[in-house]
């Protein structure tokens, strides 16, 4: 990330939205076609909060046009509160302008992220649930194979049926 300048970075850090501290920390930026989220747990309810405005400030500064895909890279720690979770599920639901909607999610958990197991199934759930394509990696390389073939895929010219 050494190559992203701080002003074209968002944190939760930066976010007040709440007289409860966030737990955890979300970095956001673009690099491409990809939108990066490097995300440093445990999570509760406040970071999800925090995290909902910082990426709608990040969205609404940067403006992406055409496809694009988001990847969370989850560092440490994965878990979350059932509050956070629930949260975050509710936020994801919501709806949302369509260039503020990616065209599918990547989270790369690698094994070493404590929590990983656990809460893979429930991000899953998440994405599911809002008709999104989601997919858990555990290493980067292969999220940015999966991306790229994703941004293909959303980009390719749509033929009628015969």
């Amino acid at each position: 990330m050494s190559s992203v300048a701080k002003s074209k970075k968002r944190s939760t850090s930066q976010i007040k939205a709440s007289q409860f501290t966030p737990h955890g920390v979300v970095d956001i930026w673009m690099e491409g076609r990809l939108m990066h989220y490097e995300a440093t747990g445990p999570f509760n309810t406040e970071l999800v909060d925090c995290l909902a405005i910082a990426q709608r400030d990040y969205l609404l500064a940067t403006r992406p046009q055409g496809a694009w895909v988001s990847v969370c890279t989850l560092v440490g720690n994965a878990m979350s509160s059932p509050e956070g979770i629930a949260r975050y599920a509710a936020i994801m639901a919501a709806p949302k302008p369509d260039n503020m909607i990616p065209v599918a999610t990547a989270f790369v958990i690698a094994p070493d992220v404590e929590g990983g197991r656990i809460m893979a199934p429930q991000f899953a759930k998440i994405y599911a649930d809002i008709g999104r394509p989601f997919q858990i990696f555990e290493t980067m390389a292969a999220a940015q194979v999966w991306a790229d073939a994703m941004l293909q895929q959303a980009q390719a010219p749509t033929t009628p049926a015969a």
